[in-house]
């Protein structure tokens, strides 16, 4: 009972925790329609969509970062949490979708088409989030159950999903390399390290993996 108190605790606790980001960025959207107009920078637009995709490849990571950090230091709880930290990395990628929709191209989708050919991240952006989508919906234990190894090789779109991504923020350098090369490292490092330490998990463990 105890266990399960204690899983149920960190749960809620991996939930609040994140959910911050979203709601820092909701209350400063509220702010700056309350007049407080320098509070997001001289083009808060831009700034909602920066801050969401970076929350979006930050949960990206994390999530990739599970299976690692179980192996290598031995804490198997982490893998109970997996399942909630992909499907926050799910949300932040929509709002941040939904974000460059409403405040940069303002619902004109008329012109999505032109700034895709203007902007070919976006379309390696989209292609991110579409994959992400089956990986939302089956990734329930139901569907574990009923897809069997399918499952498996379905959920491996995380490896193309993580190229996506950082290519999707190398498309779009305009001056320094720093912050999209680091991202770049990191998911390179973390997809290395996922095949490195891959093996095969029993029925009971790959329960928990999800």
């Amino acid at each position: 009972m105890a266990k399960l108190n204690a899983v149920h605790w960190r749960r809620i606790a991996v939930f609040v925790l994140s959910l911050l980001p979203f709601i820092w960025i909701l209350q400063a959207i509220v702010r700056v329609q309350m007049g407080e107009w320098d509070l997001l920078g001289p083009e808060p637009g831009k700034a909602i969509v920066w801050f969401t995709g970076s929350w979006a490849f930050n949960f990206l990571l994390i999530t990739l970062a599970v299976t690692p950090l179980t192996r290598l230091a031995g804490q198997r709880w982490l893998m109970t949490h997996r399942r909630m930290l992909g499907l926050f990395a799910f949300f932040y990628v929509t709002v941040h979708l939904l974000s460059y929709f409403m405040f940069l191209l303002e619902w004109r989708w008329q012109e999505l088409a032109a700034e895709t050919v203007k902007r070919p991240y976006l379309l390696v952006g989209m292609l991110a989030w579409l994959m992400l989508i089956p990986l939302a919906i089956t990734s329930t234990r139901g569907w574990q159950r009923q897809l069997g190894r399918r499952w498996k090789r379905l959920h491996q779109l995380a490896y193309a999903i993580g190229v996506l991504a950082a290519l999707h923020y190398l498309m779009q350098i305009r001056s320094s390399w720093l912050e999209p090369g680091l991202y770049a490292f990191l998911t390179f490092a973390l997809l290395v390290a996922r095949v490195r330490f891959q093996r095969v998990f029993t029925p009971h463990e790959k329960i928990l993996k999800k």
